[in-house]
C-alpha cells in the first residue's frame, strides 16, 4: 500500500505533531515550527487533491478497523478541496502571525499559547473535513470550539472575555444539541457511519428528529441568522489572525457537515420543508447582515457582519438541490465556489484590517481617513476583497454568484436570484462607504510599518487569489464532481 493512501491520516497527524512541538519547545522557535508544519500540510493537501483526481473518492480505515466497528476517513473531491483551502489560508495566516505576534505582543497575547492553540485547531479542522462518522464530527466540533474560544480571548480585557464567554456558551449549547441528535439517530438506525446511514435511513419520526437536532446545532455553529449573535463580537474582538481563521475556515467546517447531512446522508424528502427553511434563513442573513455591515463604525465589526451576510449565500443551495440534476450541479458548484472565494477574500480582508488597526492604533473607520496614501497596499487589499464580496466580474465571487443565480433562474425560482442580486448591491454599498473614507484626502498618522512583506503582501496575496480564482474553476468543478455529495445523488461525472 503506497504512502498516498495514508494521506488522510497524515493530514491529521502533522498539525497535531506541530502543536505538540510548539507546546514543549522554546517559545522563540514556535514560529519556525509552525511555518514548517504549514508547508508540510500544504504539500500533503496537494498530494491528496492529486490522488482524488487520479483514483476518485476513497476511504481510510483508522487502525485497520472499518466501519461500523471502527472510524473511517473519507477523501473525496469536496473534502480534498476544503483541506487544500485550509492549507492555503492556514499557511498564509501562519506567516502573517510570525510578525503580528512578534516583540512585546508575544507576552500580551495569551502568553505565547497562540501557536499551540492554532495548530491544534488546524488538526481538528482537517479531521472534521475528512471524517465519515457523525460521532467523530461531534468530537472534532468540540475540539475546534475549545481551541477557538481560547484563541478569541487571547487579547485579554473585558471585551474579549465577554465575547469568549458568549462564544463558549453558544458552542456548548450546539455541542449538546448535536450529541443528543446523534444519540437519537444511533438508537433508530444502529450506525454512526454516514455512508451506512445513507443506505439505512427510512422515514421514521425518531431518526428525523435526531437529524433535525444535528442540523439545528450546526446552524448555531455556522452562525446563520438568527443564530449569529455570537459571531460579530467573537470575530471583532479576537486578534486579527484568529479573526481571519474563524471567518474563513471555522464556520465552513460546520457548514460542510450540514451539506453532507442534508445532501449526502438524508434521502430525498426525509426532512420535508427543511431545505426551504434553510433557504429563507440564508436569504434573511444576506439582507440582515449586509444592512448591519452598512451601519458599523469599527472596521472589524463591519467585516464580521459582512461574514454574517456572506454565510447566507451558502444556504441558497438547499432549496435548489432537489430541482433536477443540472440545477443541483450548478447550485452546489456555486455554493462551494463561494465558500472558497469567501474564505480567501475574508481572510485577506481581516488581516489587512488588522494591519490598518495596528498602524492607526484604533479601529474606528472615520478616523482612518487618508489611509490610502499612507498604506496603499492594505487599502488595495480591501478593495480587491470587496470586488469578490460584491461579486463583480471577473472575480471568483462573480463566478460563484453567477452559478447560483443561473441555478435559481433555471429552476424557475427567481426570488432567490433577486435576493442574491440585492445582496451584491448592499455589499457594494458598505464597501464603497469604507473605501470612500480610506481614499479621502486627509493627513493620516500611522505608526511605522513593521514586517511589511508579511503584514501587507500576505493579505494582498489572499485577496488577489480570491479575485483570480475564476481561472481555477475547471479544477474546482472537477473536484466537486468527484465528491460523494454528487456521486451520492447518482450523478455520473
Amino acid at each position: 500500500m503506497s504512502i498516498a493512501h495514508h494521506l488522510p491520516a497524515l493530514l491529521v497527524m502533522t498539525p497535531l505533531a506541530g502543536a505538540s512541538l510548539t507546546f514543549v519547545t522554546e517559545r522563540r522557535r514556535d514560529p519556525v515550527v509552525a511555518v514548517l508544519t504549514g508547508l508540510t500540510i500544504l504539500g500533503l493537501s496537494i498530494g491528496l487533491v492529486v490522488r482524488v483526481l487520479a483514483v476518485g473518492p476513497f476511504r481510510y480505515e483508522i487502525g485497520g478497523w472499518g466501519a461500523p466497528v471502527g472510524i473511517d476517513l473519507v477523501a473525496d473531491g469536496a473534502s480534498a478541496l476544503f483541506v487544500l483551502l485550509s492549507a492555503v489560508v492556514g499557511l498564509a495566516v501562519t506567516v502573517y502571525a510570525t510578525d503580528y505576534f512578534r516583540g512585546p505582543r508575544a507576552s500580551v497575547y495569551g502568553h505565547g499559547m497562540f501557536w499551540t492553540l492554532w495548530l491544534f485547531m488546524w488538526t481538528s479542522l482537517n479531521a472534521l473535513f475528512l471524517t465519515g462518522d457523525i460521532f467523530n464530527v461531534y468530537v472534532c466540533l468540540e475540539l475546534v470550539g475549545i481551541s477557538a474560544v481560547a484563541l478569541v480571548t487571547l487579547n485579554g480585557g473585558s471585551r474579549a472575555l465577554r465575547a469568549g464567554a458568549r462564544y463558549l456558551f453558544s458552542s456548548m449549547l450546539a455541542a449538546m444539541t448535536y450529541l443528543l441528535g446523534v444519540a437519537i439517530v444511533y438508537s433508530a438506525t444502529g450506525s454512526l457511519d454516514m455512508a451506512i446511514l445513507r443506505s439505512t435511513l427510512v422515514p421514521d419520526p425518531a431518526a428525523a428528529t435526531g437529524l433535525s437536532l444535528m442540523v439545528a446545532a450546526l446552524l448555531l455553529k455556522t452562525a446563520l441568522v438568527p443564530a449569529h449573535f455570537w459571531l460579530p463580537s467573537a470575530h471583532g474582538s479576537a486578534p486579527s489572525p484568529v479573526s481571519a481563521v474563524l471567518s474563513a475556515l471555522v464556520v465552513k467546517g460546520s457548514y460542510y457537515t450540514i451539506l453532507r447531512l442534508m445532501i449526502s446522508v438524508a434521502p430525498p424528502g426525509f426532512l420535508p420543508g427543511v431545505d426551504i427553511v434553510l433557504g429563507v434563513l440564508g436569504a434573511t442573513a444576506i439582507i440582515w447582515g449586509s444592512l448591519q455591515a452598512l451601519v458599523q463604525t469599527r472596521i472589524k465589526q463591519l467585516v464580521a457582519y459582512s461574514t454574517v451576510a456572506q454565510i447566507g449565500y451558502l444556504f441558497i443551495v438547499f432549496p435548489l438541490a432537489r430541482a433536477g440534476t443540472d440545477v443541483f450541479l450548478l447550485a452546489l458548484g456555486g455554493a462551494l465556489f463561494h465558500a472558497i472565494t469567501h474564505a480567501l477574500a475574508k481572510s485577506g480582508f481581516f488581516l489587512a484590517a488588522g494591519s490598518l488597526a495596528s498602524r492607526f492604533g484604533y479601529e474606528r473607520i472615520d478616523e482612518m481617513a487618508g489611509a490610502a496614501r499612507s498604506a496603499p497596499v492594505l487599502v488595495m487589499t480591501l478593495a480587491l476583497a470587496g470586488v469578490t464580496m460584491m461579486g463583480l466580474p471577473p472575480s471568483g465571487g462573480f463566478a460563484a454568484k453567477w452559478m447560483l443565480v443561473s441555478a435559481a433562474l433555471s429552476a424557475g425560482q427567481w426570488w432567490w436570484a433577486l435576493v442574491l442580486v440585492t445582496g451584491g448591491l448592499l455589499a457594494a454599498a458598505y464597501m464603497f462607504r469604507l473605501l470612500g473614507v480610506l481614499l479621502r484626502d486627509s493627513p493620516a498618522a500611522l505608526n511605522p510599518p513593521s514586517g511589511a512583506i508579511r503584514t501587507e503582501w500576505v493579505p494582498l496575496s489572499l485577496a488577489a487569489g480570491a479575485a483570480l480564482l475564476v481561472l481555477a474553476s475547471p479544477l474546482v468543478t472537477e473536484l466537486v464532481n468527484a465528491s460523494v455529495l454528487v456521486l451520492g445523488q447518482g450523478v455520473t461525472p
